[in-house]
């Protein structure tokens, strides 16, 4: 009976951790909340996958967990946990590298991989029957092999519904996105902020190009510090003048103070 249940389990395409739900095309359900994180550089890109899993398939998980990495003695434990982070872990990685998420001008060439995690809450342990919720969460970060600038496309590949957070590279806009729902645009540390979903197509692209208030504020910064570094020179040639006319001050009063003296030790008539 748990074997069928566990492949009931593995055919649904529930949980992050089978196979990396973003590339499935399963949409959300009831039991079932995935969410998107993902933060873009100028050379790089991190994606951080949660899933909150309620009610049955949080009993076929935590079986999953018994059967594939331990002791099938109907509990968790945490050594199982940690063994089923590794196996999951690594089944994330090939499923991102075989089927990639993430494109560049339409291709996937100047994307890499560069590090996966793969992390199980301690709410899993304890006894299978047990179906209060489970929330995985996966980090994905990637390397770029050319930097971002205007006008280049990004296509991301997610999960159909479910939430999404994409913060740009510092200096950026979006010109144009296709395939993000409820779209809400904000500001957060001087980075642009898109908030939304997946669109039923489970695809995001965007368009970006340069953050016109940003630039002017970089370009007024850059002017402010010349102006800064003019008026600091400025000062010390002042100081270097003031100095010299000092010196000069004082030479001439010993010049003076000498002349007295010789006139005040030189012989009377």
């Amino acid at each position: 009976m748990k074997a069928l249940k566990i492949n009931h389990f593995l055919s649904t395409g529930f949980v992050l951790t089978i196979l990396l739900v973003p590339l499935f095309a399963e949409p959300c359900s009831a039991a079932f909340f995935p969410g998107n994180n993902i933060t873009l550089e100028s050379d790089g890109m991190t994606w951080e996958y949660q899933e909150k899993i309620t009610e049955n398939e949080a009993v076929f998980f935590r079986e999953f967990i018994d059967l594939q990495e331990g002791n099938n003695d109907n509990f968790v434990n945490a050594w199982e946990i940690l063994k089923a982070e590794m196996f999951l872990r690594d089944k994330v990685k090939a499923s991102v590298e075989n089927k990639p998420d993430v494109k560049l001008n339409g291709t996937t060439e100047a994307v890499k991989t560069r590090d996966v995690e793969f992390w199980i809450p301690k709410e899993a342990l304890g006894k299978t029957e047990k179906n209060s919720s489970i929330t995985n969460s996966a980090s994905v970060s990637y390397s770029f092999e050319k930097e971002l600038g205007p006008g280049t496309d990004i296509w991301l590949m997610g999960t159909p519904k479910s939430n999404v957070t994409i913060t740009l590279p510092v200096g950026f806009d979006a010109t144009r996105t296709e395939g993000l729902d409820y779209k809400n645009l904000g500001f957060e540390n001087n980075r642009t902020v898109l908030k939304g979903s997946f669109s039923s197509e489970k695809n995001i692209t965007l368009w970006l190009s340069e953050n016109e208030s940003f630039k002017a504020e970089l370009q007024s910064t850059k002017e402010k510090e010349e102006k800064s570094v003019e008026n600091t020179s400025i000062n010390k040639d002042n100081k270097t003048i003031t100095t010299e006319d000092t010196l000069e001050i004082r030479e001439s009063f010993g010049f003076l103070k000498n002349i007295l003296t010789q006139l005040y030790l030189s012989p009377k008539s």
